[in-house]
């Protein structure tokens, strides 16, 4: 069994500075996003989400047009909120990204196609054939094939005379 090295987060964090990067902008966005969850009306509150606050510039992303075009709305009191926090002071501007939610499409049922029939005359001449065939997996291929026989049916149309 091979043993590690313990290292506590600290030490971590010190050897990777990219790592500790990383998590100062998690902790940032989750603040940023805890304050707009507070700020908007929760009709749009639930239905934006941060994508990035990078260069002072928020960018908030949602499924819906419709709701993209009353966050435009809301985003200059959005905008003058934040900035009276001492932590979003800077905030320049707001951008909405309408970004669709991948449509999980439902496909309907394929119907059962429809198998192509033979004429009997057709079936007998497969059958007939099959008989000289030697090679088994053909033969019974084509005898499977000569069972398709087409079958009449006849309908009556209430407007044809």
């Amino acid at each position: 069994m091979i043993e590690h090295e313990k290292f506590s987060v600290n030490e971590i964090f010190t050897h990777s500075p990219l790592l500790c990067e990383i998590v100062k902008k998690v902790n940032q966005l989750s603040k940023l996003n805890r304050a707009v969850q507070q700020k908007l009306d929760p009709e749009l509150a639930n239905q934006c989400r941060i994508a990035n606050y990078r260069d002072n510039i928020l960018i908030l992303t949602t499924p819906s047009q419709a709701v993209g075009h009353k966050l435009r709305f809301a985003a200059s009191d959005l905008l003058t909120t934040l900035r009276t926090e001492p932590d979003w002071c800077g905030l320049r501007s707001i951008k909405i990204q309408v970004r669709p939610k991948l449509m999980t499409t439902v496909t309907p049922p394929i119907p059962n196609p429809i198998r192509p029939s033979l004429s009997a005359h057709n079936a007998e001449i497969l059958k007939s054939t099959a008989t000289t065939i030697p090679f088994m997996p053909l033969q019974h291929a084509l005898l499977r094939l000569s069972n398709r026989q087409f079958v009449k049916t006849h309908t009556e149309f209430p407007f044809s005379q």
